[in-house]
């Protein structure tokens, strides 16, 4: 019992952690896209990723690469590269508060990934959240008669993408391991976006490159940091601390961009949050009896 609770404990540091990277990920890649380009921007972090994951490989050896489910790495290393895409273009256009919080809201759609993909019916229970989510989502998408902001709905669409991804990362964890399942995503993913950016790095000053760097170490240790901690620590314990994210971003645009959020991010914000922890509170196992 004592072990479980210092493992718990530990694994609330390391996702505290994981989310002050991920928000400051966040924010150099709002200052990198000054200047370089989406495509540029998800390239080098992939490159990153990838050479960061080589070191493991190595000692692993390459037989330890083989694998029998390469067309679900390839769907979730697409879906990853569209996730990130979408959301860095985003963030590019709309405040970070915004984007972070339509990125966050992910855990609210894998519900209806698991019905759409692998036939698992959504619950009673669980539509109650569902519902709340989106009606803060609408609240932030803010539809008028001239139509939503797109940049908004990409914000929302890599949410969805993310949901997909996290739901081929559970399809593929029961077979692969964790290094195998890191490397592949960060290798297809590579080779999906960097086509895609041939060209778009001339002209880029020492400060966006320090960036984009920047943006591929916090990827890396922040996906290692989301291992670690959910192997540790129930993920009824874990999750609600993502939506701290949210706080960060708020934080990060007030400081560096003079954005401050507006009655209707805030309305909107509290929904969302409110309904993922219903979601996640809702899949608590029940307790054994004394």
């Amino acid at each position: 019992m004592l072990e479980q609770r210092q493992n718990t404990r530990l694994a609330i540091y390391l996702s505290v952690l994981m989310i002050f990277l991920a928000s400051t990920a966040v924010a150099a890649t709002k200052f990198a896209s000054q200047n370089a380009s989406t495509e540029a921007i998800v390239t080098i972090q992939y490159l990153v990723c990838t050479l960061l994951c080589l070191p493991r490989v190595w000692r692993a050896g390459l037989k330890d690469l083989r694998t029998e489910r390469g067309g679900l790495h390839l769907f979730r290393g697409v879906a990853g590269v569209l996730g990130f895409y979408l959301f860095f273009a985003s963030v590019k256009h709309i405040p970070m508060v915004d984007a972070m919080l339509l990125r966050q809201s992910a855990p609210l759609m894998v519900p209806l990934v698991l019905w759409l993909w692998l036939r698992e019916r959504v619950t009673g229970a669980a539509w109650l959240p569902l519902v709340i989510g989106f009606a803060g989502i609408a609240v932030i998408l803010r539809p008028s008669p001239e139509g939503l902001s797109w940049w908004h709905a990409a914000g929302l669409l890599s949410a969805l993408t993310l949901a997909a991804s996290m739901v081929a990362t559970r399809v593929l964890a029961r077979t692969e391991p964790t290094a195998r399942i890191l490397f592949y995503y960060a290798v297809l993913s590579l080779g999906c976006v960097a086509p895609f950016s041939i060209g778009d790095f001339a002209g880029l000053g020492s400060a966006d490159w320090l960036a984009m760097l920047y943006v591929g170490l916090a990827i890396y240790w922040t996906l290692e940091l989301y291992t670690r901690a959910y192997g540790m620590a129930p993920t009824e314990v874990i999750a609600p601390i993502n939506y701290f994210a949210v706080v960060l971003g708020g934080l990060w645009g007030w400081l560096f961009w003079q954005q401050v959020p507006d009655a209707w991010t805030v309305a909107g914000s509290l929904l969302v949050i409110g309904g993922g922890l219903c979601t996640v509170f809702l899949a608590r196992p029940p307790r054994a009896s004394d």
